[in-house]
């Protein structure tokens, strides 16, 4: 798949957010907004992400490693495998995919806690907001 190329007009709050982001990270502008992109609207990160690589996002970020998700599509499919293996009917290749969805679910859970820790030493109040659904 080929990269889309867009010309995004940012507010400057969120541009000078981005510009500080990667500046203390040592990385692009471009770098940046991608990743607070492809967090909010992509997959589940690969577990090649690490919870020590989150020390470097912004809030923003943090927060939506807080509240992503599996997808629509994973979420019911990871569903009906563990249906089906309930019933004892799984094939090796179903198992297989089972298992690389709740290795993601699992990854998932860890980002997300160490994502809340930091958003906390942060000095966020993650039981309130958590709580609100916010």
């Amino acid at each position: 798949m080929s990269a889309s190329t867009i010309e995004l007009q940012l507010p400057p709050e969120i541009y000078e957010r981005a510009k500080q982001i990667a500046t203390e990270s040592n990385r692009s502008v471009e770098s940046v907004l991608l990743d607070g992109l492809a967090l909010l609207f992509g997959e589940l990160p690969d577990t090649s992400l690490s919870p020590d690589q989150l020390q470097t996002f912004s809030d923003e970020q943090l927060w939506a490693v807080v509240y992503q998700r599996l997808a629509w599509l994973q979420d019911t499919r990871l569903r009906e495998l563990i249906e089906l293996g309930k019933q004892g009917q799984l094939d090796p290749d179903e198992k297989a995919e089972m298992e690389r969805l709740i290795d993601l679910v699992d990854h998932q859970m860890l980002l997300r806690s160490e994502a809340l820790l930091l958003l906390k030493q942060r000095g966020h109040d993650i039981e309130t907001k958590l709580k609100l659904g916010a």
